[in-house]
């Protein structure tokens, strides 16, 4: 066979026998057009094995494509950060007399930091006082080390979620007392703080208020659960104006070994939950914690961190970094670079975020809690990047008949009826998801007072028109927090209705005067239920293993004895009682999603 067979046939594997018949026929000619199907292949091999080598070198880390935050890579490579600020608060390790000795810098000598855009507050390189944590978030964030290697994985490309954003360094005290406090310009885009306490205090209160003036996004860890001895929230991803991120547990062998590829479901334990003591839904959205990071004390080397709400908090504000950039795009950017952007963010993270087996709003009830707006371990669900792109780009869209996906960001003034979106769903197989974000207000000089009185209180309501009677209109859903500045609706379909609408309003009980003004961004989708073919539905005492005592627990509460079990057997099943109760309550709910296989 001659040498230009071999190239057509072997490419036309790729291709198929069309592609074989149409190359043949044009090189069957003259030399000059074997030239060019030998050039056009050549070039293509030499592509296509490029693409085959990037593929085949492993990606750390690998959180990132569990949340499809590098899938945004993949749609557009550019969609690396460029061009965004971010601002992050770090603090000391090392205190003496009650005095930072701003040991809270990255390692900037690691492989990973090398060509990162990372300037520290004090003027310093960062190249003395590292610390241990923050050089975990830098990585998480702003990592790019294209031979990266580790003893137990081999050779990898290592990657945070925007190698290319600009970072602004922040020792704690310095920036509360010159930036909160002082009133120094914050002139970021995005602020990230993997830092927290237990207790809400002026700074707390100072960040939300300047998050809410300035119109930044502020995305802050919630805390490593029970396990590290804060089961609150801690402030400020506790607050209001703060997107809370909460953590989705790495998978454990039986070995008790843990991937780095594989995440089940958020769990008290290492993920602290809500309601904060105000009564309000947090965390707001959950990320896997765990992740390969630059060691803070080699240039090359790096380790495993598990289950920190310090390494969710980077995936996230990561992802609204990327976010941010394709906004700044011709097709955005007149709509999305106005005031409330960051309630858009927020608005966006939230409505396409993912449900994970057995959400649920606030308590457990077989009917939907119209006063608690998200699940108080899993907030809205897990960040989806791929997702909150999709609604991001589907554009700003005005009240009145709407596209089936989108989102707006405008003002409601006392004393009008409200705004309307409305909208049709031919598949009643689908979703209808809403979500509805606005700012609290807080006075500007110290001490941050919570103002109550210039607080307003929004509703989000569902509603559907009778396909019968198209006059006829029918509240299908609503939610109506008294304490909440998010409001959220996760619907499925209904085939007695086509038409939709929804609404956003005042509270009924909130003053009309027209002097009462409140901005807010809506987004609303419509989409398959994702919850579906999840496996961890099948985890039912939720220790991060399917196995027989599944099965066990299964049986048991399918034939009602569940109730009549003796305590040392629910004991050896593993089941503690707050999941029993969440099982045996809302087993009408769950049961539809469960696949029971056969006993290990």
């Amino acid at each position: 066979m001659q040498f230009y067979d071999i190239l057509v046939d072997r490419f036309g594997v790729l291709f198929g026998e069309r592609l074989i018949y149409l190359l043949k026929k044009t090189y069957s000619g003259s030399q000059h057009a074997k030239n060019i199907v030998f050039l056009c292949v050549a070039i293509f091999a030499g592509l296509t094995a490029i693409a085959f080598a990037d593929n085949t070198l492993p990606m750390e880390p690998a959180a990132l494509d569990f949340t499809n935050t590098r899938s945004l890579w993949k749609t557009d490579p550019n969609l690396t950060g460029k061009g965004i600020f971010i601002g992050v608060i770090c603090r000391s390790i090392t205190y003496i007399n009650d005095k930072p000795q701003n040991d809270y810098r990255f390692n900037m000598d690691h492989n990973s930091m090398y060509d990162a855009d990372v300037l520290f507050a004090d003027g310093t390189d960062g190249r003395f006082g590292i610390s241990e944590h923050a050089s975990s978030i830098a990585g998480v964030l702003l990592g790019l080390d294209e031979n990266a290697t580790h003893p137990d994985i081999g050779t990898f490309k290592y990657q945070g979620a925007c190698p290319d954003a600009s970072v602004n360094v922040y020792e704690f005290e310095q920036f509360s007392i010159l930036h909160l406090l002082g009133k120094r310009p914050i002139k970021e885009n995005i602020i990230l703080l993997s830092l927290g306490d237990i207790f809400e205090d002026w700074w707390t209160r100072a960040l939300e208020q300047a998050a809410a003036e300035k119109d930044f996004l502020v995305v802050a860890s919630i805390g490593n659960g029970t396990n590290a001895y804060t089961p609150k929230p801690l402030y400020p991803g506790a607050g209001s104006n703060v997107l809370g991120v909460g953590v989705v547990d790495a998978v454990t062998d039986t070995d008790g070994n843990i991937s780095l590829q594989s995440f089940s479901t958020p769990k008290p334990t290492h993920s602290s939950v809500g309601p904060t003591e105000d009564h309000r839904c947090k965390p707001d959205i959950v990320a896997p914690g765990t992740a390969l990071v630059p060691a803070a004390e080699n240039e090359s080397g790096y380790e495993l961190k598990t289950n920190w709400s310090s390494l969710a908090a980077p995936i996230v504000a990561g992802t609204a970094v990327i976010l941010e950039q394709k906004a700044s795009s011709a097709s955005l950017k007149k709509d999305f670079n106005q005031p409330g952007k960051s309630l858009v963010l927020k608005a966006v993270l939230l409505n396409s975020a993912r449900k994970l087996p057995f959400w649920h709003k606030g308590q457990i009830t077989l009917d939907d809690d119209h006063e608690t707006p998200l699940d108080f371990v899993q907030g809205a669900g897990l960040v989806d990047g791929l997702a909150a792109q999709e609604q991001l780009i589907a554009g700003m869209e005005k009240p009145g008949p709407v596209k089936a996906i989108g989102w707006d960001n405008r003002v409601l003034q006392g004393g009008d009826w409200g705004y309307e979106y409305a909208f049709e769903v031919s598949d009643s197989n689908q979703m209808i998801t809403a979500t509805l974000c606005w700012n609290r207000a807080y006075q500007s000089e110290y001490p941050f007072k919570h103002l109550l009185e210039q607080d307003t209180d929004l509703r989000l309501e569902l509603w559907g028109m009778s396909t019968n009677n198209p006059n006829e209109e029918v509240l299908l859903d609503y939610s109506d927090s008294v304490n909440d500045n998010v409001e959220h609706v996760y619907f499925a379909a209904d085939p007695n209705y086509t038409a939709y609408a929804i609404r956003v309003r005042f509270n009924e009980d909130q003053p009309s005067d027209a002097s009462v003004k409140q901005r807010f961004s809506v987004a609303w989708s419509i989409g398959p239920d994702r919850q579906v073919s999840n496996k961890w539905w099948n985890d039912l005492n939720q220790d991060n293993i399917i196995d027989a005592s599944d099965n066990v627990i299964y049986s048991l509460i399918e034939s009602g004895m569940i109730n009549r079990t003796e305590a040392p057997l629910i004991q050896t099943l593993g089941i503690s009682k707050e999941r029993l109760q969440l099982l045996t309550k809302g087993w009408k709910i769950w049961k539809p999603y469960l696949s029971r296989g056969e006993t290990p």
